[in-house]
């Protein structure tokens, strides 16, 4: 609740400009797009992995299934091998069974009537080589039996070797379409996360190059808030010498102007009274009663004020009860704007190391007097006493209406 600067010199320091204020924001990307593309990216990173996999299993499956073209198409050969080779034992046999029903024939143990009957006889399947067996021995018989099963066996074996090897060719055609189109998505997914990359490297890049403009535009506005100040304090002064050496008219006026444009240009347009209410004028005549009064902190008079306890004071002349904290008078007055400010009404500050309450001190608006329509009166801070003081904007809060 205490003011850092009484008097006339507080408008050294005064807050910059709204540009100036918002100079300081970068423009270019913002950090949600660039984390956005950081997320991009590594949900791709994470899909060609899953591709690189996806490949890797379709190549074995490519390469198994090749194997077993190779081991089919290996067993279909090894099994027309054995037919060719039980086609000629056959073929074998039969020669020995009619050369053994001849020699029988010689030997007469068979009819010519039968022997001939037996050389007419088809030579091409089992039962006819049964016959020349059963002529001739018993052991001849049983090999050309043997020998008909076992090429009956291997035609059987080579049609299921020739599916076998038809299927494995299929599963190979299969695998080699998978690994084909894993590669093809693998590749489309690095192209994609080579893209977002580039994305993301460009908007850091511009995001940098945002920031470092922001902040040399923020230098500026300081450099040229530092040099306004410098004016504003130049003018207070003269219009302080003016009124302590009795100066003339224009030269107030003249510092009344140079802080009018000041204030304008800041933001803040010279203050004009909206109005008057009798509780107002009322508040302001209690105030500007205890003129000179030292500033007492936590005082509420007569023979000490703090801020807040001379506003709380004055308003209750005017029959308006106020709690003795500016915070707490913040928060039970109307807030209005200052173009529609009226005298009596408060204005609220919060100034550095004053506290932890959002609101630190309070003056009142006064509205005419040594500084025109300006003129506010406070309580100060420790060493000062309650006194008039053109309005300033340091540490400005907002007003409020009790």
């Amino acid at each position: 609740m205490i003011a850092p600067f009484a008097g006339a010199v507080v408008l050294v320091g005064l807050c910059a400009s709204p540009a100036a204020a918002t100079a300081g924001a970068p423009g270019g990307p913002t950090n949600a797009e660039i984390q956005a593309a950081r997320t991009k990216a590594s949900e791709l990173a994470q899909l060609i992995s899953t591709d690189n996999e996806n490949e890797q299993i379709a190549a074995e499956h490519f390469d198994q299934a090749n194997i077993m073209v190779g081991l089919d198409l290996k067993r279909v050969a090894n099994l027309r091998a054995r037919i060719r080779w039980e086609n000629r034992a056959i073929v074998a046999g039969r020669r020995r069974v009619q050369a053994a029903a001849i020699q029988t024939y010689v030997d007469g143990d068979i009819t010519s009537a039968q022997f001939s009957g037996l050389l007419a006889s088809s030579l091409t399947d089992a039962e006819s080589l049964t016959t020349y067996a059963e002529v001739a021995t018993t052991s001849l018989h049983s090999a050309v039996v043997r020998l008909g099963e076992e090429r009956a066996r291997l035609v059987a074996s080579e049609a299921a070797a020739r599916t076998a090897a038809a299927d494995a060719h299929a599963a190979a055609l299969s695998a080699t379409a998978a690994r084909d189109e894993a590669s093809a998505a693998q590749q489309s997914t690095a192209s994609a996360l080579s893209a977002v990359r580039g994305r993301l490297a460009t908007l850091i890049e511009q995001r940098a190059l945002a920031i470092a403009e922001a902040k040399a535009a923020a230098a500026r506005a300081a450099k040229s808030a530092a040099a306004r100040n410098e004016d504003a304090e130049s003018a207070v002064e003269n219009f302080n010498l003016a009124n302590d050496l009795g100066g003339s008219d224009p030269a107030v006026a003249e510092a009344e102007a140079a802080q009018a444009a000041y204030a304008s240009e800041v933001g803040h347009p010279a203050l004009v009274p909206a109005g008057s209410t009798v509780a107002g004028d009322l508040a302001v005549h209690t105030a500007e009663s205890y003129l000179g009064v030292p500033y007492v902190w936590g005082g509420a008079g007569p023979t000490g004020f703090d801020c807040s306890g001379l506003t709380m004071v004055a308003w209750a002349a005017a029959g308006v009860a106020l709690t003795h904290s500016a915070w707490y008078q913040y928060r039970e007055t109307q807030h209005v704007a200052l173009s529609d400010i009226e005298p009596g009404d408060l204005l609220f500050y919060s100034f550095p190391d004053d506290g932890p309450d959002p609101v630190t001190h309070v003056a009142m608006y006064v509205g005419s007097g040594p500084y025109g329509a300006e003129t506010i009166i406070q309580a100060p801070e420790t060493g000062e006493t309650v006194s008039y003081s053109p309005m300033y904007y340091f540490g400005f809060v907002g007003a409020g209406q009790p």
